[in-house]
C-alpha cells in the first residue's frame, strides 16, 4: 500500500512538472506577441487623445476636402460684429465632461451678428452651424455649461479670455463639435450664443510629423 502511495506521489510531480514546463513555454512564446499588440494599442490610444481627456478614438475618420481655415464661413445672414480674430497658432481651452482642456494649433474667433435688417436667430445660427459642420464629417462632443469652479481653476492660463470671440461660459449653451483627420490635422468647432449675437472658436491641429514615425 505504501508502495503505491510513493507510486501515485512521483506521478502527480511528474505531471505537475510537465505541465508547469508547458505553461511557462506557453507564455515566453506569447510574450513577443502580448508586447506587440500592447504596444500598437498604446500608440494607437495617443494618436486618438488630444490633451488630457478629448478621446477621438470614437468618431469615424473624416476623408472630405475641407476648405482652407478656417474651414466655415458664417452661413447666409450672419456676420461678423468686428474684424475675427485668427492666429497660426495658439492655444485654447474646450470645455469636455471632464473639464477645461486645453488644445493647440490654428486658431479662429469672431463675434456674429445678423446682417443689417434682419433679426437675430439664435435656432438658426445653432443649427445653420450644426449643418456645416456635420456636413463637413463633424460631430458634437460636448454640450453644456461651465462651472465658475473650472474657469477659476484654468483663468492664469487662459489669458486669451475676454477676446474677440470670448464665450461665457457660465451663463450660456456651449456646443462643441469635432472632426477627425487621418493626418492628424483635427478640427474643434465651439459655438454659443445668446438673445443678441453669438461667438464661434475654430481650431485646427497641424498635421503629424510622418518623419517622427
Amino acid at each position: 500500500m505504501k508502495s503505491k502511495k510513493v507510486l501515485m506521489s512521483v506521478i502527480l510531480a511528474s505531471l505537475f512538472f510537465v505541465c508547469n514546463k508547458s505553461g511557462k513555454a506557453n507564455t515566453l512564446r506569447e510574450k513577443p506577441k502580448l508586447l506587440a499588440e500592447n504596444t500598437a494599442s498604446a500608440q494607437e490610444t495617443v494618436r486618438n487623445m488630444l490633451a488630457d481627456s478629448i478621446d477621438l478614438s470614437k468618431l469615424p475618420f473624416n476623408e472630405k476636402e475641407l476648405a482652407a481655415f478656417p474651414v466655415f464661413n458664417p452661413p447666409a445672414d450672419i456676420v461678423p460684429l468686428n474684424k475675427p480674430l485668427t492666429r497660426d497658432f495658439d492655444r485654447l481651452f474646450f470645455p469636455t465632461r471632464e473639464g477645461m482642456v486645453p488644445v493647440e494649433g490654428k486658431v479662429y474667433k469672431a463675434f456674429l451678428t445678423s446682417v443689417t435688417g434682419k433679426e437675430w436667430s439664435l435656432p438658426y445660427f445653432e443649427k445653420s452651424y450644426k449643418d456645416l459642420i456635420t456636413a463637413a464629417g463633424g460631430m458634437l462632443i460636448f454640450q453644456g455649461r461651465v462651472p465658475q469652479k473650472e474657469l477659476d481653476r484654468i483663468k492664469d492660463e487662459a489669458t486669451y479670455f475676454g477676446e474677440e470671440g470670448s464665450i461665457d461660459y457660465t451663463n450660456n449653451l456651449v456646443k462643441v463639435y469635432a472632426i477627425r483627420r487621418k493626418e492628424g490635422d483635427h478640427i474643434f468647432v465651439q459655438i454659443s450664443g445668446y438673445s443678441a449675437g453669438g461667438s464661434i472658436q475654430i481650431l485646427q491641429l497641424p498635421k503629424a510629423d510622418k518623419s517622427s514615425n
